[in-house]
């Protein structure tokens, strides 16, 4: 993807800039609380719809979709008595799509909670919850396994549950001018027909505006995996891919 492989280069090379900069993040207050910003992820996607006779319907060889989509998150938190923050993250609406009128739509609200029970100077490590209003939408139009041709549109949202840690290691630079920091996060959940697990891993700067503002930069990637039994079929989905991030704290 030329948009991919351009964002990253002008991400890098502003990084490189302000990595020369005379800022110092270590300078940044211990009152930050509140931070929003967005996501671009480059994802890719793969998976099967399962059909009650067992014979799977192919995102890409039988669907034909095109698995490879810009998909936009915009995110907020809370921190509140150092250790506690909620948060929440939105993926409003992205679609998968084909030549011959197959598609898959995914919308994705998320709320979570995260308990920092480990923090250091250095490193950060808790423990997160996040209940996730997952929607499903699927078009299958003309798709042809094993000798029978496939038409229908299926549609569920429910809420998907996910436990998992986090963690973040601040490493002491006095040599250059901002806080870097690489961080990780996992949720997972798997009980009956719902099935599913989120996990990221990510490099970021903090770059002060002033006493009271920060803009942060960060890029990683990501892996998403769920899978949800619905009405006609079972949806068996999984998305990867790098992402660049913007944040704004106060």
């Amino acid at each position: 993807m030329k948009m991919k492989k351009l964002l990253i280069t002008i991400w890098l090379t502003f990084l490189c800039f302000m990595l020369m900069g005379n800022v110092h993040a270590w300078e940044i207050p211990p009152y930050l609380r509140i931070n929003s910003g967005a996501r671009m992820w480059f994802s890719n996607l793969q998976g099967d719809l399962i059909q009650p006779n067992r014979s799977k319907i192919d995102f890409s060889d039988a669907l034909g979709l095109s698995t490879e989509r810009l998909a936009w998150e915009i995110f907020g938190s809370l921190r509140i008595d150092n250790i506690h923050v909620f948060r929440f993250r939105a993926e409003p609406f992205t679609k998968y799509e084909s030549s011959n009128g197959s598609y898959q739509a995914i919308r994705d609200f998320r709320f979570g909670y995260d308990l920092d029970f480990f923090m250091s100077p250095q490193i950060l490590f808790g423990g997160n919850i996040e209940v996730s209003a997952l929607s499903l939408e699927t078009n299958v139009s003309d798709a042809i396994v094993g000798g029978i041709t496939y038409n229908y549109n299926e549609k569920r949202t429910r809420a998907v549950p996910l436990l998992g840690l986090h963690g973040t290691f601040f490493p002491v630079m006095d040599s250059i001018a901002l806080r870097p920091q690489f961080s990780s996060r996992f949720g997972w959940w798997n009980y009956e027909s719902l099935e599913s697990w989120d996990w990221e891993i990510a490099a970021a700067v903090d770059i002060p505006i002033n006493r009271l503002w920060t803009w942060g930069l960060s890029g990683g990637f990501r892996f998403w995996h769920n899978k949800m039994k619905r009405e006609v079929d079972t949806v068996d989905l999984n998305r990867n891919g790098f992402f660049l991030e913007t944040t704004l704290l106060f």
